[in-house]
């Protein structure tokens, strides 16, 4: 399996880029960072997205895109499970905050298509399997098992301490990879545990809900005034391999 990371940051500044990830030229998870990372040629051959949750750091850049690319391509498809959708078209795509992309050009002829899709269901893309599970987020949200023939790949999406997901992965037997979200340092806590993120004190507890340390964790979703707060306090860890995500790297799994 292979995934781009076109925007891993949890937060603006110069040089960042908000979460999406690349799964084949056509399909993404995420929008934070669609226009902002990938050029105007590869931001046409995308058809489908997969969104996580509303919050704008994972669907900014959809407004950005129907900008980009209505009239040079019919239609883009998103899923995401129902409550994801619904806020979408009522606080996004509303014609206040940005246009109605699900009804222009026409509504029998729109540019972005939604589609509802179940939790813990899968669907497939390709070659590529996808399952969306429910973390616990400040709103509704999930994080995804990727399925290939070469193994399973999980994404955590954004959450804090959660359950279900390390559930279902227990299930896999083929996981190469995990990709999870870390946003606060410790001293940040209380705002960490509102906004249902990880600090590297609550994730510690969390990598005790599933047994395997012989796989690498990848980080993202860092807060970029707290990245080096955040490295100092992971480095004390034991008995875990981590990698920190970079902006435009693509992984091989």
């Amino acid at each position: 399996m292979q995934i781009r990371v076109v925007g891993c940051d949890g937060g603006v500044a110069p040089g960042k880029l908000t979460t999406c990830f690349q799964l084949s030229e056509s399909l993404l998870i995420d929008a934070g960072s669609i226009c902002s990372g990938l050029d105007f040629n590869e931001q046409s051959k995308v058809r489908d997205i997969i969104i996580s949750h509303t919050h704008l750091d994972h669907v900014r850049d959809l407004g950005f895109l129907a900008d980009n690319m209505l009239g040079e391509v019919d239609r883009v498809n998103i899923y995401a499970l129902s409550e994801v959708n619904r806020d979408l078209k009522k606080h996004f795509f509303n014609d206040r905050i940005w246009p109605d992309f699900t009804k222009i050009p026409t509504i029998q002829n729109p540019f972005y298509k939604l589609h509802d899709i179940e939790p813990e269901q899968k669907y497939e893309f390709g070659d590529l399997t996808v399952l969306a599970v429910r973390v616990d987020h400040a709103v509704t949200s999930t994080g995804f098992i990727l399925e290939d023939q070469d193994g399973a790949v999980i994404i955590s999406g954004d959450t804090g301490p959660t359950e279900r997901i390390w559930q279902v992965c227990k299930t896999y037997n083929n996981i190469k990879g995990y990709i999870i979200e870390l946003a606060f340092p410790n001293s940040q806590q209380a705002i960490a545990d509102a906004a249902k993120h990880f600090t590297p004190a609550t994730l510690k507890k969390e990598l005790r809900k599933f047994s395997r340390n012989d796989i690498e964790i990848a980080l993202y979703h860092l807060k970029p005034k707290y990245a080096a707060e955040i490295r100092n306090e992971i480095e004390v860890f034991e008995n875990y391999s981590f990698k920190y995500l970079h902006n435009g790297e693509v992984l091989n799994y």
